[in-house]
């Protein structure tokens, strides 16, 4: 909703002093369907005024019961005919609680998150969501599955530690699988309610880095540190594939978040060739990381070569970028700016010790390479993030209606 200056009022009627109350006709509240006072978001561009309500029936405070009981009492009927022909059912196992609540939960989850956050998406009313295109839509919501299912993998695994051979009646059974079940769908619908920069990085962290630690973790009896991080990718190592996932979806969830940093950044500093450029490398910074994953290394010459250039290039673009930034962000402050010469000194003082002088190994090159570019990247992406925050002038204001 858009309104010229002569259509705000922000008047109290009651003292005649100045408020954050805008007073608009009763054809755009009743057209609207909004109640007799809504919170809104005013932003300022240039000479025009525009007003975003905030939807509370969409608000991560006030999910409706209904929303997450229904499919957890749905999951609960399915997980009792399941099992009602058994006596006990075992706490963790193949054919268990934590199996079904891993099944059914995912099932479940992903249709909240899902609904929600087209319901959302679609919504004039929604504010948070508006930013995110829908090619991102498949990364988010594979990624909130993914981080979901190994909670739910990693919780079990802890109770089963815990509670040794802990089965169940049905119906103690079925009650502990229904509360499970309804954490798990609140968490889905409130996670799809309150997407935004700082939670696409804490999930980008947490896939990247909970991923790699988990490989490094599933094949630490194999010694990988005698190879190098790259074999966690490899055949010869546990759950391959997971690194390679991880490294994948770090790579989309990257894109996703540029994405909505940059529509927000772009809308208000309005088409800079610079912006687009470092947008345009960012990019080839997330792919480079997907094509690490997608392109493992491997005993055939080829994909290793191609892996090996890919890895290589992507140390060369973050170093390119660190030396362009400067050109790229005109207004960057002196101590980023020193940061990330920090740390583009110390990825070449890296790569020296590695190929020229030997002193390090490959997998101890790589370990100081990745936690250096990965760590500078998440800096710049939250140094975005306050840009994005700047270039929006926007006050939280009260609609009411013209009488």
């Amino acid at each position: 909703m858009e309104l010229d200056s002569k259509e705000i009022n922000l008047l109290d009627e009651e003292n005649n002093e100045t408020k954050n109350v805008v007073l608009v006709p009763k054809e755009i509240t009743s057209k609207l369907e909004l109640n007799e006072e809504n919170k809104a978001v005013l932003k300022i561009d240039d000479q025009k005024a525009t007003i975003e309500v905030i939807d509370d029936a969409n608000s991560n405070q006030n999910i409706g019961l209904r929303w997450f009981l229904m499919p957890s009492i749905i999951a609960s009927l399915i997980f009792v005919c399941i099992f009602n022909s058994q006596k006990e059912v075992p706490l963790s196992g193949d054919y268990s609680i934590a199996s079904y609540t891993l099944i059914l939960g995912l099932i479940s989850g992903i249709c909240c998150f899902f609904y929600f956050f087209i319901k959302s998406k679609r919504s004039k009313l929604n504010i948070q969501l508006k930013h995110i295109y829908w090619r991102n839509f498949p990364t988010v919501v594979a990624s909130f599955s993914i981080i979901l299912a190994f909670v739910i993998l990693y919780f079990f695994k802890m109770l089963d530690l815990i509670f040794i051979d802990l089965s169940f009646d049905v119906f103690t059974a079925t009650c502990l699988f229904f509360l499970f079940m309804c954490v798990i769908n609140y968490l889905m619908i409130y996670l799809s309610l309150s997407i935004n920069p700082t939670m696409l990085t804490n999930t980008l962290i947490l896939v990247l880095i909970g991923g790699v630690i988990a490989s490094m973790v599933t094949n630490s009896e194999l010694h990988w540190w005698q190879h190098n991080l790259s074999f966690l990718g490899t055949d010869k190592a546990h759950d391959n594939w997971q690194f390679n996932v991880t490294l994948i979806f770090s790579a989309l969830l990257m894109i996703a978040l540029i994405d909505y940093l940059f529509v927000i950044i772009q809308a208000t500093l309005k088409k800079d060739r610079r912006l687009t450029i470092l947008r345009i490398m960012l990019y080839l910074i997330a792919i480079n990381l997907g094509a690490v994953g997608l392109f493992p290394n491997s005993d055939i010459l080829e994909v290793k070569q191609v892996h090996n250039d890919i890895a290589n290039c992507l140390v060369l673009l973050v170093i390119g970028l660190i030396i362009a930034l400067r050109w790229l962000l005109p207004n960057i402050s002196k101590s980023f700016l020193r940061l990330s010469y920090f740390v583009g000194i110390g990825l070449i003082t890296s790569y020296i010790f590695f190929e020229v002088i030997g002193y390090f190994s490959l997998t101890a090159f790589e370990l100081i390479a990745f936690i250096l570019a990965f760590s500078w990247i998440l800096l710049l992406l939250q140094y975005l993030q306050s840009l994005a925050k700047k270039s929006e002038q926007s006050f939280i204001i009260t609609i009411k209606s013209l009488d």
